[in-house]
């Protein structure tokens, strides 16, 4: 037990088929997620110009589904919800290998994404019912890290897969991606709660609504004015992390005219930061107060965009090293804001509203999705280092609203005793 408090690892105890669900689940995404654009290309025929189309029409038509999750969370509890996600998405990716035509694409493009905005809040929502006292950011740091390890390993298995067999080789990342979500809805169903004892003061495990349970509903979640204001700072951080995936690649190489070879580093060193320090980091900053840690989040997000954008074009070498620097701070600042968002926002909710809330932070991030592309793109073509700089912006806002919620917010939610 020594050893796992020193990692920063939470009691894992009765709860293990959850974490094993989750690495199933993030080998399967590991496998699919790096060909998601070239496998509609490769493997369907389709023109690349029409996939961007087909996966931004997506993205826009389930908007709707991280607040209509967090209501199903509410009435129907997390693992419920949890397991439907990943059933819907056996279902569209199952089809997906007999489908080929651009608009029936869209459609089933469409549900599994929904299948990925109720899947992250039931997550969240079923990680605060079962973990201990004072140990929920621990518990999504411990996912975040797990995460990320079986995406990367995924991806490994997915580009032998790929290389291998070719065409094939995509239908069969699909395929297997299917079936990750198909044993991890069965490992999740099948869990039995009752052999974890309740942490104190938690909800019961298996929710649903209890009678004479207080009712509420989104107007009630958005009266919660500095949650409102929580809001604002995770649509900022969403944006900031989305510069990892939507924007570095294009300003590496077009912006800067550097390497093709250099994003794949950052991004190998962004993924191995996140698998060997993410535990021990939630844990050395667990007893400070949540707005404080997320306020220097959004200050060293500050430097590593000031760091990239200030690359020289001109020396190759200089400039990966700036990079480099770069990404460590970036990559310091998302392991700091990541679990301590989520464990700041499921602290301000009702037990009977925790998913409304959850629901309504992934519509954050969801829409942070939609105009990322876009807005990056539109920047990075007026100059290279616009991108950044408007980040810079964003991030000197979040510490001003985090400020205010240092006054406001009570201490139990601003920080939790961490025991055991």
């Amino acid at each position: 037990m020594a050893v796992i408090d020193t990692l920063g690892l939470p009691n894992t105890k009765g709860r293990r088929p959850l974490i094993v669900a989750q690495v199933v689940d993030a080998l399967g995404t590991g496998l699919f997620l790096p060909f998601a654009v070239v496998y509609f290309h490769a493997a369907k025929g389709i023109p690349l110009t029409t996939v961007g189309l087909m996966l931004s029409a997506g993205a826009l038509l389930s908007l709707p589904a991280g607040p209509l999750g967090g209501r199903l969370i509410d009435r129907l509890g997390p693992r419920r919800v949890l397991v439907s996600s990943n059933l819907l998405r056996v279902l569209t990716f199952t089809a997906y290998v007999f489908i080929d035509t651009p608009l029936q694409l869209v459609g089933l493009v469409m549900v599994t994404m929904w299948g990925d905005s109720l899947f992250r809040p039931a997550v969240s929502a079923l990680v605060a019912q079962v973990a201990d006292d004072g140990h929920r950011a621990r518990w999504y740091a411990m996912d975040r890290s797990l995460r990320n390890a079986g995406i990367g390993v995924g991806g490994l298995v997915g580009s032998t897969l790929v290389g291998w067999g070719g065409t094939s080789g995509y239908t069969a990342v699909v395929v297997l991606n299917a079936v990750s979500f198909l044993a991890a809805a069965g490992l999740v169903a099948t869990w039995r709660p009752s052999a974890v004892p309740p942490p104190a003061g938690a909800d019961p495990v298996p929710a649903g609504k209890a009678a004479g349970e207080p009712r509420g509903g989104y107007r009630e979640v958005l009266a919660d004015r500095p949650f409102l204001g929580v809001l604002a700072t995770v649509w900022v951080f969403a944006l900031c992390d989305l510069a990892l995936t939507v924007l570095l690649s294009a300003y590496v190489i077009e912006g800067r005219g550097l390497p093709a070879w250099q994003p794949g580093m950052l991004f190998a060193i962004n993924t191995v930061m996140v698998v060997l320090a993410q535990t021990a980091l939630a844990k050395a900053v667990e007893r400070h107060r949540r707005p404080r840690v997320l306020q220097v989040a959004a200050v060293l997000w500050m430097v590593s965009f000031v760091l990239i954008a200030l690359v020289p074009r001109e020396h190759v070498g200089l400039a990966f090293g700036g990079l480099v620097l770069g990404m460590v701070v970036f990559t310091v600042a998302e392991l700091l804001q990541a679990p301590t968002s989520s464990a700041l926002i499921v602290g301000m909710a009702a037990g009977h509203l925790r998913g409304r809330y959850l629901g309504l932070e992934e519509l954050m991030w969801s829409l942070a999705k939609v105009l990322a592309p876009t807005v990056f793109t539109w920047l990075l073509a007026r100059g290279a280092g616009l991108p950044w700089f408007a980040l810079c912006l964003c991030c000197l806002a979040a510490v001003v609203v985090l400020q205010r919620l240092r006054r406001v917010l009570p201490a139990r939610v601003q920080r939790e005793t961490v025991r055991g």
